[in-house]
């Protein structure tokens, strides 16, 4: 497989939805990178911080890479539940897996693929 382009999803508790493009490179034990404003790319930065109080309602990604999945860090430490498969998360599939995560605004969040 190849690198790819994922998407991100959280609704804020003022309502608002925040959409984040990921990459999701070709590889075990990387991170993937955020870009709340744009397209992700290789260099784009590896973590992203919670611009206010969130819920992850959804990750997808357009095909799946050599890593299996990946696990949500937030502020350095690894979060319970926050483990998905890559294989489930395919955009194309529409019965994926729905997220309910709580985040903490300022929170810094990273996805360590394994």
């Amino acid at each position: 497989m190849a690198a790819d382009a994922g998407t991100l999803l959280m609704r804020g508790v003022s309502g608002k939805t925040y959409t984040v493009d990921l990459y999701v490179p070709d590889a075990v034990a990387t991170y993937l990178t955020f870009n709340g404003n744009g397209k992700a790319v290789a260099t784009s930065p590896d973590n992203y911080r919670i611009p206010e109080d969130c819920i992850v309602e959804d990750i997808s990604i357009g095909t799946a890479p050599t890593a299996v999945g990946a696990s949500l860090v937030v502020d350095s430490a690894a979060i319970n539940g926050g483990s998905l498969r890559w294989a489930n998360q395919l955009a194309a599939n529409p019965n994926r897996p729905k997220f309910s995560l709580g985040l903490r605004k300022g929170s810094i969040i990273q996805w360590l693929q394994h």
